[in-house]
């Protein structure tokens, strides 16, 4: 059960990290530079990587030997 939950994990980090990187990468490269969307690049980071390491400690306490 760990094992597949563990992947499944990782996928879901992993898609994030893509979807992320391309909204970044569309406002950054496409957006106008008056635009506010440049404003929320850095709390969208901040919050995003927040959230991540919640998750991954929430991940981590999950009693797996339980299920």
């Amino acid at each position: 059960m760990f094992a597949f939950a563990l992947v499944a994990y990782f996928i879901f980090i992993l898609g994030y990290g893509a979807f992320a990187a391309a909204l970044i990468y569309h406002v950054r490269k496409f957006a106008i530079s008056e635009d506010p969307l440049h404003t929320f690049v850095t709390p969208f980071l901040a919050t995003s990587i927040v959230l991540v390491i919640v998750s991954l400690y929430f991940f981590i306490r999950i009693p797996w030997n339980m299920f």
